[in-house]
C-alpha cells in the first residue's frame, strides 16, 4: 500500500512545508522559464521495508500513516537513514512532535497579529480620482478610518509648506469627521478643503484621492473589521496624467 494523497497533504501542512530538522523550506523559487524545484521527501520513522533503518514494531496499516511519516529535505533524509543509531524511532517522533507544535505556534501567532489586508469583496482602485471640490473629498474622509498621502519631491519651500498644511488638515478632519453631525459643520469642512484645493490649483498642483477598502484582521476580533483607507496625493499639473473612466487620456491632450 502506498502513501495516500490525503496523507501527503496532512504531512506537508502539519510540517508547514519545512524540513522538521533544519526547518528550511523544501522548495526553491521558480524562474522565468521553470517551475519551482521541490526537494522535500516523505520519510518513514519506522521503516517500510524489513531491511530498512528502524524497521519493525509497527502494524502494517500504520506504516504509511501520517503519524509514521516526517517531512525532510534530501540532505537530512540521507542523514536520518545513514545514522539510525542516533535518529532512533523515539528521537524522530520527538523531533516531529516538537516541530509540528512549533508550526502551530507560528500560525497562531500570525493569526493574532494585527494586520491590514485588501477586502476581497471590493475592487481595489488603480488610479486616483481628480479632486476639484471640497465636497467629494469630505465624503471620502467621512468614509475612511485611516489615511496615507503622497507629496512630490523637489518642491519650493512655500509650496511644500502649503501641501503639508493641507495634509495636516486632512489628518485632523479624519479624527473628528464622525463628531461633526450638523449640516453647518459639514459645510464648513467642505469649504475649508475647497480653499486649499483652490490655492494648490493656483500654484499649478492637482489633488487626487481614492478610498481603498481594507480589512483589519487579527487580535482578539473573531471577524475582520472594515478599515477603509484614504489615499491623497498632490502632484504638479505638468507631471499628472488625467484620464476619463474609460482610461482615455484627457490631460495632457495629444494636441497640447
Amino acid at each position: 500500500m502506498s502513501v495516500s494523497e490525503k496523507t501527503r497533504k496532512i504531512l506537508w501542512v502539519q510540517a508547514g512545508g519545512l524540513c522538521v530538522i533544519c526547518k528550511e523550506q523544501v522548495i526553491t523559487p521558480g524562474t522565468a522559464s521553470d517551475d519551482p524545484s521541490v526537494f522535500g521527501e516523505e520519510a518513514h520513522i519506522v521503516a517500510r521495508s524489513e531491511g530498512g533503518p528502524r524497521a519493525g514494531g509497527l502494524a502494517e496499516d500504520l506504516i504509511n500513516h501520517h503519524t509514521n511519516l516526517i517531512l525532510l529535505c534530501s540532505k537530512d533524509h540521507k542523514r536520518v537513514d545513514d545514522q539510525p543509531n542516533h535518529f532512533t524511532v523515539e528521537r524522530l517522533r520527538l523531533i516531529k512532535s516538537e516541530h509540528e507544535a512549533w508550526v502551530r505556534s507560528v500560525v497562531d501567532a500570525d493569526k493574532s497579529r494585527l494586520r491590514v489586508v485588501p477586502d476581497p469583496l471590493f475592487p481595489q482602485p488603480r488610479a486616483l480620482k481628480l479632486i476639484t471640490r471640497g465636497n467629494p473629498l469630505w465624503n471620502m474622509i467621512k468614509e475612511s478610518v485611516t489615511f496615507e498621502y503622497g507629496i512630490p519631491d523637489g518642491l519650493h519651500d512655500h509650496d511644500e509648506d502649503l501641501i503639508i498644511e493641507f495634509m495636516d488638515l486632512l489628518r485632523d478632519y479624519l479624527d473628528i469627521a464622525r463628531d461633526l453631525v450638523s449640516v453647518r459643520e459639514n459645510r464648513d469642512a467642505e469649504k475649508a478643503l475647497q480653499q486649499y484645493i483652490s490655492r494648490l490649483a493656483e500654484r499649478g498642483f492637482l489633488v487626487g484621492a481614492y478610498v481603498r477598502h481594507m480589512l483589519l484582521k487579527g487580535g482578539s476580533a473573531e471577524a475582520p473589521t472594515p478599515w477603509p483607507m484614504l489615499r491623497v496625493e498632490v502632484q504638479p499639473a505638468t507631471l499628472a496624467e488625467v484620464t476619463d473612466e474609460s482610461g482615455t487620456t484627457r490631460y495632457p491632450s495629444e494636441t497640447s
